[in-house]
């Protein structure tokens, strides 16, 4: 990769937000030039005055049309050496936030300096998701840098984002390292957990959601829980680890129930954990006619508004199956609920629980406001880094 940089010049008045330390440009604030170049290309950005802005990829294409690698004139990046600082720099904080673990996030995209790049440590494999087609013309210093820093036995290409699609770049999945893969086992917080790194739901795991498992734990001694929109098993399997005396693991997917079921067996604890194949508003709905309850409730669903314009069917939705789960929710008990939407902000999920535990005549009482954890840390500049919303709230009568 040894391109000249091309120049983009930015339009008068625009590209505050990135001057301010974001690091997006959009498409409508530069001035393109008149023969476009290849996708992906690494270009100078200077102001209308001539002032370096910073170095970014180029994707002519893209309403995202520039995010910012560097903002030092003579640090040129893309580099082997480039990568392989970034990602030392990237791991130190999470060796300094986690130093007992061996799964978890290692690279989260633009929060760690490197937009387009995700990796989540798998032990000793590495699961890469490259989103833009800067970075996907840099594959092979990115894999050189990663090996050089993790010295893993392998390293998976999970090529299958939907932003992958707004940078009209081909979905695969493929190893592009060592030696191919079967299921892993990790260590999540004292649960050991098979993970299907090639075929699971984004990566394989949910490591965002590690530490509010953790900050459940309180909660679970003798309780009797749902795990809605369960996936693996993660919240079901860390409850019963910590005193719950049963739950009952709720998810559409076959080949996310039946990894439940085997990860429940692998813990010694499967007559405890009840792993069921169902849509979980019908169940929920099923559920309500039987009177079931429960002492901690767990709903964790896929994001509902995966753009603005899904935000207001997306509102319903959660408003839904929100008042399902309070209704099952025994006085006195627990309600973990989640958006990871980013379209949802923070005031309008509450606003959402709000809604849905008034319609079930029930108080909600917030005990703690969460977020994603700290292996995935919010760009302050960047509103968009921050997307997961965890509630654990008491639920009571009137």
């Amino acid at each position: 990769m040894n391109e000249t940089p091309l120049t983009i010049m930015l339009k008068p008045r625009c590209g505050k937000r990135a001057k301010n330390g974001h690091p997006w440009i959009f498409s409508n604030e530069i001035n393109h030039p008149q023969t476009l170049p290849e996708a992906g290309r690494i270009a100078a950005v200077r102001d209308d005055g001539g002032n370096f802005v910073g170095y970014a990829t180029y994707n002519p294409h893209c309403l995202i049309a520039l995010r910012i690698l560097s903002r030092v004139a003579d640090e040129f990046p893309g580099s082997p050496s480039w990568f392989e600082q970034k990602i030392r720099q990237a791991l130190q904080l999470r060796q300094r936030l986690y130093p007992h673990r061996k799964s978890l996030r290692v690279i989260y995209a633009e929060s760690d300096g490197l937009p387009g790049i995700i990796v989540d440590r798998y032990e000793d494999t590495l699961v890469v998701q490259i989103q833009t087609a800067g970075m996907e013309r840099m594959t092979e210093p990115i894999k050189e840098s990663l090996i050089a820093v993790f010295s893993p036995k392998s390293i998976i290409l999970r090529n299958t984002g939907e932003k992958r699609k707004l940078e009209a770049l081909p979905l695969n999945t493929k190893v592009i390292y060592g030696e191919e893969p079967g299921m892993i086992e990790i260590d999540d917080n004292g649960a050991r957990l098979l993970v299907d790194v090639k075929a699971g739901q984004k990566t394989g795991h949910f490591f965002d959601q590690a530490d509010n498992r953790q900050a459940l734990i309180p909660f679970a001694r003798d309780a009797e829980a749902l795990d809605l929109f369960c996936h693996t098993g993660a919240w079901s399997i860390q409850l019963i680890l910590a005193g719950a005396k049963s739950s009952v693991a709720i998810d559409a997917s076959k080949a996310a129930i039946n990894l439940a079921r085997r990860n429940a067996e692998r813990n010694g604890i499967d007559k405890q954990i009840e792993c069921i194949e169902s849509d979980a508003f019908e169940w929920l709905a099923n559920a309500r006619k039987q009177k079931k309850r429960y002492d901690v409730v767990v709903v964790d669903p896929p994001a509902f508004a995966k753009t603005a314009k899904q935000v207001k069917k997306a509102l319903r939705g959660y408003e839904d199956i929100n008042r399902q789960a309070i209704h099952l929710v025994r006085s006195g008990g627990i309600l973990c609920t989640c958006s990871c939407s980013y379209f949802i902000d923070e005031e309008q999920f509450h606003s959402v629980l709000h809604n849905a535990a008034a319609r079930e005549h029930r108080t909600l009482k917030l005990l703690q406001i969460r977020g994603q954890a700290a292996d995935h840390p919010i760009l302050l500049a960047m509103p968009e880094s921050r997307y997961l919303k965890c509630v654990i709230a008491l639920v009571e009568n009137g």
